[in-house]
């Protein structure tokens, strides 16, 4: 199977050399937990390998705000954005007029960019949005479907605990699982990441602990 490496220190190593490629992977986890540093560390991983990338995102948060953010990490380079290698899109204002147009923009977005990767931070507006309409399913079938067909890396990330990922759709529409966690254990808060599931993969198990610094997340495979 091919793969891509992850562009994350120490998560190579658990997913037999990295993500298989084609293929959708949902990172899941609470705020705070770590999974847009994640998505976005590995999208600039893929640049300097010499892929196109695309971010897209429907929080409405102005881009130079959202990358004023990530250029507090190491791996952001300003100068792959402004060469175009990656692309950062804002759905938030098509969300709030037409939300029934979202799909279509999504597949021109990337239909124009023709990317290797994409990132998708976060999913959960999306599917709040369409939730009251009925549309989520349609919509979630359809989005899965294009993205699968789509020669890519797709990373998705969605707001829900442990507990909810067993019962969202798009844990079952994608190919990999990958949560994000940082539970109380004697009165202190530790990072953690496990993968639940990877398509083709005989992949580490069980809670890892992990560390974000000015460098950006890295896996301690190993430690508990």
């Amino acid at each position: 199977m091919a793969r891509k490496t992850t562009g994350i220190p120490g998560l190579d190593s658990m997913l037999q050399n990295g993500f298989p490629f084609p293929s959708a992977v949902l990172i899941a986890g609470e705020p705070g937990t770590g999974k847009t540093t994640l998505a976005v560390q590995s999208l600039f991983h893929g640049a300097k390998e010499g892929e196109k990338g695309l971010y897209i995102t429907a929080i409405s948060e102005p881009q130079w705000l959202v990358q004023k953010f990530l250029s507090s990490f190491s791996f952001y380079n300003q100068e792959v954005v402004e060469k175009g290698m990656i692309d950062f899109i804002d759905l938030g204002p098509t969300i709030v007029k037409n939300p029934s147009d979202m799909l279509d923009i999504i597949k021109k977005k990337i239909e124009q960019c023709q990317p290797d990767r994409i990132v998708i931070d976060p999913i959960t507006p999306m599917i709040d949005l369409l939730q009251w309409r009925g549309e989520t399913r349609e919509f979630m079938h359809e989005l899965f479907a294009y993205l699968k067909a789509f020669n890519s890396l797709v990373l998705i990330t969605s707001e829900m605990s442990y507990d909810d990922i067993s019962h969202s759709q798009e844990s079952y529409m994608v190919d990999g699982v990958i949560v994000l966690s940082y539970p109380e254990e004697e009165k202190v808060r530790r990072k953690f990441l496990e993968v639940l599931k990877m398509r083709g993969t005989k992949h580490t198990t069980g809670r890892q602990l992990i560390d974000i610094t000015d460098e950006g997340l890295a896996v301690q495979a190993g430690l508990r």
